[in-house]
């Protein structure tokens, strides 16, 4: 069971928590503190200091590009202010009350992942991201907040909701909060299918999420829509769970009607016998990336999913089985692997959702001639500060040179990270997933 993180108001009395709290306070300058705490078992080594890392720093348009941010900390946030990398280091104070590790923190609207450093201090240059103090210890996660994941070690950071408050904060991401009627919520559980080919769990044995949602198995005969998600690089099977909140997301779009009751399955494409540098080509091709490589290796992912994840979907849950009832979509790599399922897959999915992608097929080649690419839903999402902005342009030119209607979703205040990619669920759940095609709307 997920244990979810108490949300205390500072005016009733509460006790004393050694778990990391949400606090409302009713000030400034978010509404909301995050109490994070750093918990320590009997049997762990005494530490000297504790770090709190992973939380994203903040910027404004005037201090950002899409390489470079002057940065700000979570303090100093005014509600014009939004997330960005790298992520910032915190010194902890110890609580010798509660023999825990304590930083409090101002936090914004929506989902934050975290973890905590001991004696290892992980801070980044603010230019290159890399470690500027030799920190190689691992990142020790919330033991009172554990990642939803398949198997220990497969989510390295905890994640934390905080609700919005619009007298501090003009974004609202509520919709990544749980229901307050858990009666509504909807259920994740992680599976094992049968898949030649994969080395990860055990041999031609592949893991994969699903979310059933609340009343799933109630009525036998009903079919439900099945969503798949891909994660990106480095990424896997609790990904779109534990970071992105896909869960919370699609129970408040079915609770306010804005979407059908869906199944989502989140697979992922690491853990075969196949890899990226075992595809690679020595093609350069366009913004440096080896697309033929690339597409190499997003082939026989495409035909693994094809052949055993999508028939042992079909054949253990009630699934609807018409292409139209299917969808796919993907972030970065995922992207990428959303496109090669879009111009390979089209008939075998409705709607399509390709988000901070790799380069996607050149104007002039003869795949986007495809008829069935007329005759489903295409969505393309990139954040403004994205690193993948002009692969998510390039790719919406292309399919307007192809006079082909897309459903776009750019987020301003967003670079290359789950706050993008969480609300383009969001927003496809609300404007486009399950309805007519193709989509001839933007947003």
């Amino acid at each position: 069971m997920l244990l979810l993180p108490i949300i205390a108001s500072l005016g009733s009395a509460v006790a004393v928590s050694a778990w990391t709290t949400v606090r409302k306070t009713d000030q400034g300058p978010t509404g909301y503190v995050v109490d994070f705490r750093y918990d320590p078992l009997p049997t762990d080594p005494v530490a000297t200091k504790v770090y709190l890392n992973g939380l994203l720093q903040i910027s404004d348009h005037l201090h950002s590009s899409q390489s470079q941010y002057d940065n700000f900390t979570p303090d100093q946030f005014t509600a014009d202010k939004f997330m960005v990398f790298p992520p910032i280091t915190y010194e902890m104070d110890y609580d010798a009350v509660t023999k825990t590790w304590i930083k409090s923190v101002p936090m914004q609207s929506g989902a934050s992942n975290y973890n905590f450093y001991v004696d290892c201090d992980p801070s980044v240059d603010p230019l290159t991201f890399r470690p500027v103090n030799n920190c190689t210890a691992p990142g020790v996660l919330d033991r009172h907040n554990p990642p939803i994941t398949p198997a220990y070690g497969d989510q390295l950071t905890s994640t934390i909701v905080v609700p919005f408050d619009g007298r501090f904060q003009i974004r609202d991401y509520d919709y990544v909060l749980p229901l307050s009627d858990d009666s509504k919520r909807g259920n994740i559980s992680f599976f094992n299918y049968p898949s030649p080919g994969s080395t990860v769990p055990s041999p031609d044995i592949h893991t994969a999420g699903i979310y059933l949602p609340s009343g799933y198995g109630q009525n036998s005969s009903r079919k439900y829509p099945v969503l798949y998600l891909s994660h990106g690089g480095g990424g896997g099977a609790g990904d779109w769970f534990s970071q992105g909140r896909a869960h919370d997301i699609l129970d408040n779009l079915i609770a306010a009607g804005d979407l059908e009751p869906t199944i989502v399955v989140t697979p992922t494409f690491y853990g075969f016998n196949f890899t990226i540098p075992g595809t690679a080509s020595n093609e350069t091709g366009e913004l440096g990336f080896d697309t033929v490589g690339l597409n190499r290796f997003y082939d026989l992912v495409r035909r693994s999913y094809l052949d055993y994840l999508i028939p042992y979907v079909e054949a253990n849950w009630q699934a609807d089985t018409t292409p139209d009832k299917r969808a796919f979509g993907g972030l970065s790599l995922g992207g990428g692997l959303t496109l090669n399922m879009l111009f390979n897959a089209t008939e075998d999915f409705g709607h399509f959702a390709v988000m901070s992608n790799i380069p996607s097929p050149l104007p002039t080649d003869p795949i986007w001639n495809k008829t069935a690419l007329r005759e489903v839903g295409i969505l393309s999402a990139g954040g403004f500060y994205d690193i993948a902005f002009e692969n998510v342009r390039n790719f919406q030119t292309r399919l307007a040179l192809n006079n082909l209607f897309t459903l776009t979703n750019w987020v301003f205040e967003s670079h290359h990270d789950w706050r993008l990619w969480s609300n383009t669920l969001y927003v496809w759940g609300k404007s486009g997933l399950w309805g007519k095609v193709p989509y001839d709307m933007y947003s």
